[in-house]
């Protein structure tokens, strides 16, 4: 596999994506040291967004870490994107799932300990899943409000210490006393307070159509349109 690229003069490295719009959203790619949160409604493509980015850092050198909070296995899709055998990637990915948001919060505290060397990227799918399962009454409600908040805070400390690029996919709520559809990510106030960048992805109008956007940068660049495919995304639609 080729070297990483790009190493900047804090001796971060920029991790392309190889999706050019998404990547000049980035400003390059993900950033090692880095928070960046994704969320979007539930099959508005977050994972295979997640994966997109595990793939690229795989092929430059990378190894990856990827926290599957959700309830099915990505290794499917993730070999669908790297045309690749999980068996010959495994080596390089390390696939963690977490039951609880108790054995979440336990990962996230030894995760400096499972990290394999020559790690890049941390990708956790999705952040707030197993929070929200979590969720009881007012009172587990607050205690778990602050857990969230301490896993949260792990994660840009995880990037901070090891010089890796964190990106958390998250899900979304109605907003309360919105506009109908409007939508917003989960525990939106911890989420904007550790994230360094914020994207949305949304469906689009035209089958298979997805639109990415950066929302933390005060409208400064276009909105990505893009296509599901076999491989991830795709500029124009199959024909």
């Amino acid at each position: 596999m080729a070297v990483l690229i790009e190493c900047l003069v804090n001796t971060a490295v920029k991790l392309p994506l190889g999706i050019a719009c998404v990547d000049d959203l980035l400003g390059g790619g993900l950033e090692t040291g880095s928070f960046t949160q994704v969320y979007g409604e539930a099959a508005a493509g977050k994972t295979t967004l997640g994966l997109i980015a595990a793939v690229a850092t795989l092929r430059k050198g990378g190894s990856v870490l990827f926290i599957n909070a959700e309830a099915s296995s990505p290794i499917e899709r993730l070999e669908q994107i790297a045309e690749a055998e999980f068996s010959s990637l495994s080596d390089s990915i390390r696939i963690l799932m977490p039951k609880s948001f108790e054995e979440q919060g336990v990962l996230l505290e030894d995760a400096d300990l499972i990290i394999q060397k020559n790690t890049y990227l941390v990708v956790i799918d999705t952040l707030t899943r197993l929070y929200r399962i979590s969720l009881e009454d007012k009172r587990t409600n607050y205690e778990a409000h602050r857990e969230l908040n301490r896993q949260t805070g792990m994660l840009k400390g995880l990037a901070r210490n090891l010089d890796v690029s964190v990106l958390v996919l998250n899900q979304v709520r109605s907003v309360m006393g919105g506009e109908q559809n409007e939508i917003e990510p989960v525990a939106r106030n911890i989420m904007d307070y550790w994230a360094d960048i914020t994207l949305r992805v949304s469906l689009g109008q035209k089958l298979g159509e997805r639109i990415i956007e950066r929302v933390d940068d005060g409208g400064h660049f276009r909105p990505c349109h893009l296509f599901l495919a076999a491989r991830g995304f795709q500029a124009r639609p199959a024909e």
